[in-house]
């Protein structure tokens, strides 16, 4: 697996996503060179026209790319359903051909081929050329597919233990596939329990190792007190084979820590968890100027949804609600009102749930449009918020989920954001349990933290605008 943008992506995905792109340009490139498509022939061309030939076909084969992941023809679980496939390659086609035919419409000088050095009057026959790159794309999927099935190529690991600790990672790696790794078997104590095949036990992991292949050992004992072999996963080390915590695998399987099994020394000694005063400045920056940019560009639609909620139902237009911010200290959220102003006079703090009867009509449209937020981007200008960061809870949940959950206040260490990496990652968040889960996307922001993080978060969080998704 590669870290790319704090991100642990599998080789795998990596390379069909290269493979892919090359596909997409050539069928392009090609395409609009043919005879019968072609308005001049392509050795008319000079190497100026051919270079923007491929800067044009670079540019369509990455709009397609775009329309493919937010189709989530890049999750590998998806992709390699074959009766899904087909209809979900018909989205994204529907997508690129869209975002195409504006793109041309209002720049028409924008795609130049060799070929075609005019495309005014001629977009259906670039249309036609990505029906064809389309199909392209889903027999190279079911080859790619079939290829690594077939083949495998997977590292090979041994999992050190097992108890339900190995036993949970023996599991997520077979939901996995995509990440390449192929357990070979578990050592350690015997278990009926344990669907993989026994190799002996740790006195022998060198030895099982070297016989089996063994890229990396992945240590999942319950209680390391005393019972690590050291002598036998020093021996592993010096004979090349990689050693790691099974904690430390699973954060990459997921994006996420892994709460049930973390200890307080595996936060102090891991990598990560820097702040660079150099990042925050930068981040800062970028916050102060994305919120004036933000709040200027959506007044004219502030202002409809001030007089939307104002004439649906009784109750001031703004949502005035405390919060607990950075270091713990409390601020003032603004939000547009999306609830009846009397919602919790009987109740007191409760979360949101699916059919909650305290929601406006007005307040389903614009929390479900993420329009009810657009104020907090004056928190942001006001220093008490980020654009990218955990949603801010308020103190009555704050206090609660304090004594609940293990290491929750380490999220109040960075600003609170106006989407974050938990928001994208899982739906809304209306019960302890779930704030465990979001704790566990947190946690994995904090330690990762990183301006390409924080923008890879923000295109992720317009697919999910875009697709009505997690909203209450």
């Amino acid at each position: 697996m590669i870290k790319l943008f704090q991100q642990f992506i599998p080789r795998r995905k990596l390379l069909l996503i290269a493979s892919e792109g090359i596909l997409l340009m050539l069928v392009v490139f090609l395409g609009t060179s043919l005879p019968f498509l072609a308005t001049q022939h392509v050795s008319e061309a000079n190497p100026h026209e051919i270079l923007k030939g491929l800067l044009s076909a670079f540019t369509v084969a990455v709009l397609c790319q775009v329309s493919l992941s937010y189709n989530d023809l890049y999750d590998w679980r998806v992709s390699q359903n074959r009766l899904d496939l087909p209809n979900r390659l018909l989205h994204a086609a529907g997508f690129a051909f869209i975002a195409l035919a504006v793109i041309v419409f209002i720049f028409p000088q924008l795609f130049q081929f060799p070929g075609m050095p005019d495309l005014s009057g001629q977009t259906w026959k670039l249309v036609l050329i990505l029906v064809l790159a389309f199909a392209a794309i889903y027999y190279w999927r079911m080859g790619f597919h079939w290829f690594f099935y077939k083949w495998g190529f997977g590292e090979k690991i041994v999992i050190l233990g097992s108890g339900p600790h190995a036993r949970n990672l023996h599991r997520e790696i077979e939901r996995h596939p995509e990440v390449g790794f192929e357990v070979v078997g578990y050592m350690g104590p015997q278990s009926p329990e344990f669907q993989a095949p026994w190799l002996g036990e740790a006195e022998h992991l060198r030895s099982r190792s070297i016989e089996y292949s063994v890229a990396r050992v992945i240590v999942a004992l319950e209680d390391r007190r005393g019972k690590i072999p050291v002598d036998a996963l020093l021996a592993c080390r010096l004979a090349g084979i990689k050693v790691e915590e099974h904690t430390s695998l699973l954060e990459r399987l997921h994006a996420k820590m892994d709460l049930a099994s973390i200890r307080p020394s595996y936060l102090i000694f891991t990598d990560g968890f820097a702040k660079s005063r150099l990042t925050l400045a930068i981040k800062r920056a970028l916050d102060v100027i994305g919120a004036l940019v933000g709040l200027s560009l959506t007044s004219p639609l502030m202002i409809l949804t001030a007089i939307l909620v104002k004439l649906d139902s009784k109750g001031p237009i703004f949502l005035h609600q405390k919060r607990v911010g950075l270091d713990g200290i409390d601020f003032t959220l603004y939000k547009f009102r999306s609830m009846r102003s009397d919602a919790e006079s009987q109740t007191g703090p409760v979360w949101a749930n699916k059919a909650d009867d305290r929601i406006t009509r007005v307040g389903r449209i614009i929390r479900a449009s993420r329009i009810d937020e657009i104020p907090q981007m004056w928190n942001i200008l006001k220093g008490q918020m980020s654009f990218v960061g955990p949603r801010p809870e308020r103190p009555f949940f704050v206090e609660q989920l304090r004594k609940e959950i293990p290491f929750y206040a380490e999220r109040l260490t960075v600003r609170p954001g106006l989407t974050g990496w938990a928001q994208i990652k899982y739906p809304y968040g209306a019960s302890i349990e779930d704030s465990k889960e979001k704790l566990a996307y947190d946690l994995y922001y904090i330690k990762n933290i990183s301006l390409l993080f924080d923008i890879s978060i923000l295109l992720r969080t317009v697919r999910v605008i875009l697709f009505r998704q997690g909203a209450r």
